[in-house]
């Protein structure tokens, strides 16, 4: 019996079937985004690297800044931006004309200070004349003196021997009276001489009180005058000297900050005219990190950065000293690191900015997953279904792996939320703490495994021990109303994970 259908009847038909196809797509799809609900990422092998980044600025070792101590114009200029020279080299010259007029009148000060002495030196000499002269009529009075006392005592005995005879009337009245007169006269000379001899002493008294010693103060004073002199003919020496203004190093001008005809003033500091760096094949970064990366960074091995002068290049450098010296800035306090580069092309400049990287840790071809994978957990998962899920798994590493956890850990929290890692790398010493992660497997289920962390860049992390190869699919998220966020492993370099694990940070 043929069965024959109608246009009609051929439509119902194909619709149905198509209703069914539908159907079917649409539960094999559901089925599908149910298994196929989690955010998963391979299993890598490769190298990782733990660092510290920061921003600074290249400078000379030695920079000096050549200013001057004395005032005036600018006559002439021996150096210009990037000149190469030398110690002692002449790279410019005031206009010496008022410094070369302070100088001859320095040097007419010490001439005329040199006269005063000289006359001063005269008068002593003239004040030493008079004092001997007293003291020759003060030697001349006292011995006239003495004659005039030998005469008075001879007048003296003369007229008692007159008296004596005078009484026996042997001699006349008169005779008696002229000795007496005599002896009256001698007493008068006497009186005489001893007044003169006074008046002599005081006048030797006052010589040498009052001309000697005033002459000798003003050659003291004369001295001190004519030391004063030289000391200004010799500061106006030194001060024509500084017009002539010399280079202190050898070096690289790097700076001139003055033109020819310009005028200077040095009344409070001193001016820059030029700024000078010693040698530019060796030069320093200065960077400034925060107080948290200050350990890490002191036992940083090698430090790479980068300029935008020379993009895709990579520079390397030692640190050479971290400063104790705290700056407090806002409330964040951080630590002056100077970083010692060499430069032997002369590509870097002063006052670039350099991108650091302190290399704290590195790994090289080391299995690695993405941070977001620690910090994942299933939802609606408890403790007890991951240890019943973790008893119940038979990998090849999960028992060996679980096994040696409990040994250690026998109550270790199995869930990754809230677990901190202890310690991290940033020391350079590798953290051992055991970790459980979810891999999706070949057929499509969920599956822990137990594994042992290492070194992080806050992206990826790397497995120090567990059952994972390359290419194993890892989750780090789950579609829908999950625990965790499908872009939960998007998180950029430098923000800290729950894990405890971080990377790069840019101070």
């Amino acid at each position: 019996m043929k069965l024959t259908l109608n246009k009609k009847q051929i439509s119902i038909v194909a619709i149905s079937l198509l209703a069914v196809v539908i159907v079917t797509g649409l539960t094999l799809w559901g089925r599908t985004e149910k298994t196929q609900g989690f955010v998963t990422a391979k299993v890598e092998r490769g190298s990782i690297r733990n660092t510290v980044s920061a921003t600074g600025t290249l400078q000379a070792v030695t920079t000096v800044q050549v200013g001057s101590q004395v005032s005036g114009t600018i006559a002439a200029l021996y150096a210009d931006f990037n000149s190469t020279v030398k110690k002692d080299q002449i790279v410019a010259q005031l206009d010496p004309s008022t410094l070369q007029a302070q100088l001859a009148s320095s040097r007419a000060n010490l001439d005329q200070a040199r006269a005063d002495l000289v006359d001063a030196q005269a008068r002593v000499l003239a004040a030493k004349a008079a004092a001997d002269n007293q003291r020759a009529g003060v030697s001349s009075a006292t011995a006239n003196l003495a004659a005039l006392r030998a005469q008075l005592e001879d007048a003296a005995s003369f007229v008692k021997k007159q008296e004596a005879l005078s009484e026996s009337g042997l001699i006349a009245q008169r005779d008696l009276e002229t000795s007496r007169t005599t002896y009256r006269a001698a007493q008068a000379r006497y009186d005489q001489a001893e007044a003169q001899l006074q008046q002599a002493q005081v006048s030797e008294r006052s010589a040498a009180n009052a001309g000697l010693a005033q002459a000798e103060a003003q050659v003291k004073q004369a001295q001190a005058r004519l030391q004063q002199s030289a000391a200004s003919l010799q500061l106006s020496e030194v001060n024509l000297s500084h017009a002539t203004i010399r280079s202190p190093i050898d070096g690289v001008v790097i700076s001139r900050n003055v033109d020819v005809g310009q005028t200077v003033a040095a009344s409070l500091s001193a001016p820059t005219l030029f700024t000078i760096a010693n040698d530019l094949t060796k030069m320093q970064v200065l960077a400034s990190i925060d107080e948290a990366d200050v350990g890490s960074v002191s036992q940083s091995k090698r430090v790479t950065f980068t300029v935008d002068a020379f993009p895709g290049q990579t520079f390397e450098g030692t640190i050479g000293q971290l400063r104790l010296n705290p700056l407090n800035v806002q409330n964040v306090v951080t630590y002056n690191v100077m970083i010692d580069v060499l430069n032997p092309d002369l590509k870097l400049i002063p006052g670039m900015t350099t991108n650091l990287s302190f290399v704290v840790a590195e790994r090289t071809d080391v299995v690695k997953i993405p941070n977001a994978a620690l910090r994942f957990t299933p939802s609606g998962m408890t403790q007890d279904k991951i240890r019943e899920l973790v008893r119940t798994s038979r990998g090849p590493g999960n028992n060996s792996s679980e096994g040696g956890d409990r040994q250690r850990q026998p109550r270790e929290p199995l869930s990754n939320e809230g677990q901190a890692q202890q310690g991290g790398d940033s020391a350079g010493t590798r953290d051992i703490a055991s970790r459980l992660v979810w891999v999706l497997g070949a057929e499509k289920q969920l599956q822990p495994r137990r594994i042992r962390v290492g070194v992080s860049d806050g992206v990826m992390t790397e497995v120090l021990q567990g059952n994972l190869q390359p290419d194993d699919l890892i989750i780090v998220g789950q579609n829908g109303s999950g625990n965790t966020p499908a872009v939960a492993s998007q998180r950029p370099p430098g923000f800290s994970s729950p894990s405890g694990l971080t990377g790069g940070r840019r101070r």
